[in-house]
């Protein structure tokens, strides 16, 4: 699977495209809201590639991603602002229920170009539907998407921060942290 916190790029790249239409913090939670679900099922018994199952399905992500995305967003706003001192603005309920359907929704699609077990039409059947398996070949699809994905997030890191900044204070922790929440929330830098 593309590593979870690669699916950010599919989130900005939304944001961006729709002109700030959606909710930065509702495609981010939504992109990474699939995933929830993985260590869930393992502690139940389940191994890979049979780590997926309702969140990673059309039906169970949208029956459920606006639920645990309503959820998250208070779990998710303590944390950034504890870690990263940054306090999220109100949102509209219906622009951040949108953005998180939508972002979960392509998390699961992007998954199902490259995953060996794909329940995409759960709870109807739990069989694997890899029709959208890039190149009939699930491995040659990973190691594909995790090439673009990081490389993509790499330009975004350049784009609106910069790499070479990054790469001279990347020890200094309070500018770290200061990079992440420009990420998160795409205000500039202080």
């Amino acid at each position: 699977m593309v590593f979870t916190l690669l699916h950010y790029v599919h989130a900005y790249i939304i944001y961006k495209v729709l002109k700030k239409r959606l909710d930065l913090t509702g495609l981010i939670i939504g992109s990474f809201l699939p995933d929830l679900e993985i260590p869930v099922i393992i502690l139940l018994g389940f191994h890979y590639p049979f780590d997926r199952l309702f969140l990673h399905s059309f039906l169970g992500c949208l029956m459920l991603s606006w639920l645990i995305g309503f959820l998250a967003y208070p779990v998710y706003g303590k944390v950034v602002r504890r870690i990263l001192n940054v306090k999220l603005g109100k949102i509209s309920t219906f622009k951040y229920v949108l953005s998180v359907e939508v972002s979960a929704l392509i998390h699961v699609l992007i998954d199902s170009m490259h995953h060996e077990y794909n329940p995409l039409l759960w709870p109807i059947t739990a069989e694997n539907v890899d029709e959208f398996v890039l190149f009939g070949n699930w491995l040659k699809a990973s190691i594909f998407m995790h090439t673009l994905f990081t490389l993509s997030m790499l330009t975004i890191i350049h784009e609106e921060i910069g790499l070479w900044k990054i790469a001279k204070n990347v020890t200094d922790i309070g500018f770290l942290k200061t990079c992440i929440a420009k990420l998160l929330t795409l205000n500039s830098l202080e």
